[in-house]
């Protein structure tokens, strides 16, 4: 398998903080999550724009742009958030179906037949405690709000207290 690329993060700490601020998070940490970089372009030609999705999702991000924005080195700070599956061509296609629905217009890019590119997607993680506690998710990137990948963030989430306790088990003396 591929190396996994990483996206460089756009959206810093500050610029989080305000953006999540307005939306009502009291608290942030920057996170990480494992996703798949599909290629849109016209057949002989280079991507024009790339679909970041996983299996398990409804809906999809569409990444304009000819090249990923990589950055070097891995994912320093932060969570990393993994256990999405690479969609399938037949899911990359149902996903690409749904982002031209939601955004109608004349598209004459399509979903290429190059396998995905597996990615780090640079997010931000925004909580609110209250009588229930809330999750907000945006974008590394853009700021945007994520709500397409909630799922499985809180699945990253599951997952990644489930290792820490586990791991805490193993540590402990027995007694």
């Amino acid at each position: 398998m591929a190396e996994r690329l990483t996206l460089s993060r756009q959206l810093d700490e500050h610029a989080a903080r305000r953006r999540l601020g307005r939306l009502g998070a009291t608290t942030l940490e920057p996170a990480w999550m494992a996703l798949w970089a599909a290629p849109l372009g016209m057949t002989g030609k280079p991507p024009g724009a790339w679909l970041l999705g996983a299996r398990e999702m409804q809906r999809a991000l569409l990444l304009t742009g000819a090249e990923l924005p990589v950055q070097v080195e891995r994912p320093d700070t932060g969570i990393q958030l993994t256990g999405a599956t690479a969609p399938t061509p037949e899911a990359t296609q149902r996903l690409w179906l749904w982002e031209r629905m939601a955004t109608p217009r004349l598209w004459r890019i399509q979903a290429l037949d190059t396998p995905p590119t597996p990615v780090w997607l640079p997010c931000w993680l925004g909580y609110r405690a209250g009588r229930k506690h809330q999750l907000t998710v945006i974008s590394g990137l853009s700021g945007e709000v994520l709500s397409m990948i909630k799922p499985l963030v809180l699945a990253g989430l599951e997952r990644a207290h489930d290792h820490a306790q586990a791991d805490t088990e193993k540590t402990l003396p027995a007694g």
